[in-house]
């Protein structure tokens, strides 16, 4: 395919002026008139839509038809790079000499069969959603198609949709001939989808019956299924606008079909494999609470009796299928165990009475792995000086059943160096050395130490108390403690070095397939830096810095962090939104037992080391829409504060260096070098230094940031993203001797420095970056390097980032705007990295 037509050449050949770009997109849609190589009386449908005519009163109208949508058996083909339609390369790819790898490429990768309008189709489209509607309650429903036939043998489909009014549920009744379950079925219509009132939805008809059944068999009925209701009757004469429902259990088709039945015996195979032959005997055989374990191997791997708290089945009681599923559960979150299987059958003496064997088929007891990681940092904008290449290892080693108990044991390590390719006196070819270990246990079961029992007991300001009961029974079936260790070593050539020991007491807790928490307690952390000279020099010049990088220890006894973690699942429309959220406290047993016991003497350790005294807090919203398989749209809003208490004479009053936050990188402000941007209005000298930039240290207390980015597909294995960051960081005190000026949040603008200095309002301060990324999809992990270009700048520039002079006047909102009359490849910041930036 040849798109450099001979009009074209003229025009790249003098410059692309706005007379030529117009000829040049005129041309380029000339050439991909793809009806040309339509034959016979096919006719290409380029576009449809649902034109729905309906009440006013009809709530969520746009979601009903988006739903409409979905029921066209008819789609029209999408665009390559939002300009050229893919049919185009399928048609002029397709030709019978177009037997190359290039063509078949363009043909099948980035072409698309094209869509020839059929009238039948569009009939059994628009048949299937007046359909659609009738089962939402539209009993008046209808829908045709009209094809709107333009030049050149292009249809534009319209759909007309007539849903009228939405039927209400008058009255719900239930019935059964069986006495035995007539009982049940009266207690369980007091949690009843279907609503008097409410719109009558034949969906919910559906959800109604599984529930039904579900009830039942939590009460003994093992094997009641939808299949035993009856069609559901609907009578729509007696009041216009609503309907009585009738639901119906059917009489019994044989006599056992409605038996309620009890747990027999229940056996568990600790050992078992699939490809041994079962003798029947066992060196080990143990009974606990009528549960009976066998095991071949010479002892249990896992103790009986711990085994048997993961086990809800009980024998002699009604069969529940809650209590089987949770023993399913239970048994696979132990972790060692490759296949769980419960098998059920019928006894054969005794009647109405199910026995079960549980086969248990140990994983291998330890495993060993490693991953490795490339990274390159371009934090310049520069190919050359400066910028770094980086390896790290990260090999790991699992003991599953450390115990005997189901313990799971989990050691991390992970070696990293970052180089320069290009060393000098100022950086070095060794940049940074990063080593870290850390070893957890995990046991799953929740031990709670006396705290939760009292927070249990303790009523709170709202009804109940602090923490309900169902909420400590759903700790102990599925929280699991975890005790760890950690130890990491970061150096910064010529700059500085830290050594971080920590220790975690803590739980995790997964409350549902869509819900997590991670709560550490008892919690401690040593942080001793070393400084060289140049950083020294960097802090004598940055009190700010100064204050909050020092050695420290963090110390929590009751409590050190929480995290909790939603994640959504995708409405009818594509829709999803996901939710995290953090709070940290350190420090406040310290600040307790100064106030206590010793308020006259700050409680302080030695060598002019410090406990650090702060609280963070964190919110990331997630948004995404998935318009189609490969085509998406994602955003996020993330806000973050933290703030010291506490402080004196003798103590830092700042949060830790290590603790503040920053953006720039490749998962944040994309168009910036990490910790380049900011605080605030004010800007780092080192940043604007591009030979000189490697070292940036710009933090602050206050986070805000959003991230919009559009996902495309450009072929199976590559694709496109364009992408806006918008955001920075603030500090919510005015530093000292105003080392940063223009860094603290303010609402609204204010005079500093006798006067001569104009302190923005926040938004004033906010960047703007933009930019455009190639994603490569391997499946087990995405491949990712961004370029990006800052739009916006946080303080006034003279359109390529180099800040003017600001005194008292008010800098117009044209001066935080880059200015294109040159354009420099130095001014791309390029990010790299694994992984959807969120």
């Amino acid at each position: 395919m040849n798109l450099m037509v001979p009009e074209l050449r003229g025009i790249i050949r003098t410059g692309l002026r706005p007379l030529g770009v117009a000829l040049l997109l005129a041309t380029l849609l000339a050439c991909c008139n793809t009806t040309k190589y339509l034959t016979g009386g096919q006719e290409l449908l380029t576009s449809q839509r649902v034109k729905m005519k309906a009440p006013k009163e009809m709530p969520n109208k746009a979601d009903v038809a988006y739903e409409l949508t979905t029921l066209a058996q008819q789609q029209p083909n999408g665009n390559f790079l939002f300009l050229w339609p893919r049919e185009y390369f399928y048609f002029d790819n397709n030709k019978p000499k177009d037997t190359t790898r290039i063509d078949r490429f363009l043909r099948n990768t980035i072409g698309q069969q094209p869509t020839i309008y059929s009238d039948s189709l569009s009939r059994r489209s628009a048949k299937d959603m007046a359909s659609y509607l009738l089962y939402q309650g539209y009993f008046n429903a209808r829908a045709y198609h009209e094809a709107d036939r333009g030049k050149r043998r292009k249809v534009n489909l319209i759909y007309h949709v007539e849903p009228g009014h939405r039927y209400l549920i008058d009255s719900v009744e239930y019935s059964t001939q069986d006495p035995r379950l007539d009982s049940l079925l009266q207690e369980a219509r007091a949690e009843s989808l279907l609503v008097k009132g409410e719109p009558l939805d034949l969906n919910n008809f559906d959800q109604e019956k599984a529930r039904l059944g579900r009830y039942f068999r939590n009460h003994g009925y093992a094997f009641f299924s939808g299949s035993y209701f009856d069609k559901l009757e609907i009578d729509t004469t007696r009041r216009p606008g609503y309907a009585d429902v009738f639901l119906s259990i059917l009489p019994a088709q044989r006599t056992d079909a409605y038996d309620r039945y009890r747990v027999g015996s229940v056996t568990v195979l600790a050992d078992f494999s699939p490809l041994d032959v079962q003798t029947g005997r066992a060196r080990l055989d143990t009974i606990i609470d009528g549960v009976r374990f066998l095991t071949d191997e010479a002892e249990f791997r896992m103790r009986p009796e711990l085994l048997r708290r993961n086990i809800f089945l009980r024998p002699g009681a009604y069969y529940n299928q809650e209590e089987r599923e949770k023993t399913t559960l239970a048994l696979n979150g132990l972790g060692i165990y490759r296949f769980v299987r419960i098998n059920q059958q019928i006894d054969s003496l005794g009647k109405k009475v199910l026995n079960y064997q549980i086969q248990l088929s140990p994983s291998d007891r330890m495993s060993i792995g490693a991953d490795l990681d490339f990274n390159y940092t371009n934090r310049n904008g520069n190919i050359g000086a400066g910028n770094l290449l980086g390896v790290s290892v990260s090999p790991n080693f699992s003991n599953r059943n450390l115990l005997g108990g189901a313990e799971l044991l989990v050691t991390n390590f992970r070696a990293g160096v970052e180089i320069n390719p290009f060393p000098s006196d100022t950086f070095p070819f060794l940049s940074t050395v990063d080593l870290a270990v850390d070893v957890s246990l995990y046991v799953p079961r929740f031990k709670d130490f006396g705290l939760y029992r009292l927070l249990n007991k303790l009523p709170a300001p709202w009804k109940g108390n602090l923490i309900s009961d169902d909420f400590i029974g759903q700790l102990r079936e599925k929280a699991s403690t975890r005790y760890s260790l950690g130890y990491e070593y970061l150096l910064i050539s010529q700059f500085y070095s830290y050594t971080i020991l920590n220790a975690r007491l803590g739980y995790d807790f997964r409350r549902s397939t869509a819900t997590n928490y991670r709560i550490n307690h008892l919690a401690i952390d040593v942080l001793v830096p070393s400084t060289e000279q140049r950083f020294k020099e960097i802090l004598d010049q940055n009190q700010f810095l100064q204050r909050s990088f020092g050695e420290q220890y963090f110390f929590s006894a009751l409590f050190r962090d929480l995290q909790y973690t939603h994640t959504g699942r995708p409405d009818q429309r594509g829709r999803s939104l996901s939710f995290t959220g953090a709070f940290e406290l350190a420090g406040a047993e310290v600040f307790l037992a100064n106030q206590l016991f010793d308020a006259g003497n700050t409680w302080t350790p030695k060598d002019g080391a410090t406990y650090a005294k702060y609280f963070s807090t964190l919110a990331d919203i997630s948004y995404n829409k998935q318009y189609t398989a490969q085509h998406s749209f994602a955003a996020r809003f993330l806000v973050a504060a933290a703030r010291p208490y506490g402080g004196s004479a003798t103590e830092i009053a700042a949060v830790p260096y290590v603790k503040q936050f920053f953006v720039g990188g490749a998962n944040s402000m994309r168009a910036w070098a990490p910790r380049g941007l900011g605080p605030g209005g004010y800007v780092d000298p080192l940043s604007l230094n591009t030979d000189n930039n490697l070292r940036l240290f710009q933090t602050g207390d206050f986070r805000m940031e959003l991230n919009l980015e559009y996902r495309f597909p450009i072929t199976t294995l590559f694709k496109g993203a364009f992408f806006a960051d918008i955001g920075n960081i603030w500090t919510f005190e005015e530093d000292a001797e105003q080392e940063r000026p223009g860094s603290q949040f303010l609402l609204s603008q204010e005079l500093r420095n006798n006067g001569t200095f104009l302190h923005q309002p926040f938004y004033r301060q906010l960047a703007i970056g933009m930019g455009t990324g190639l994603r490569v999809d391997l499946s087990y992990f995405v491949f990712r390097l961004d370029a990006s270009l800052p739009m916006r700048y946080n303080y006034p520039q003279d359109g390529f980032g180099n800040p003017l002079d600001r005194d008292s006047t008010k800098p117009p909102e044209r001066d935080y705007w880059r200015s294109f009359q040159r354009f420099r490849l130095r001014d791309i910041t390029f990010q790299l990295g694994l992984g959807y930036p969120f």
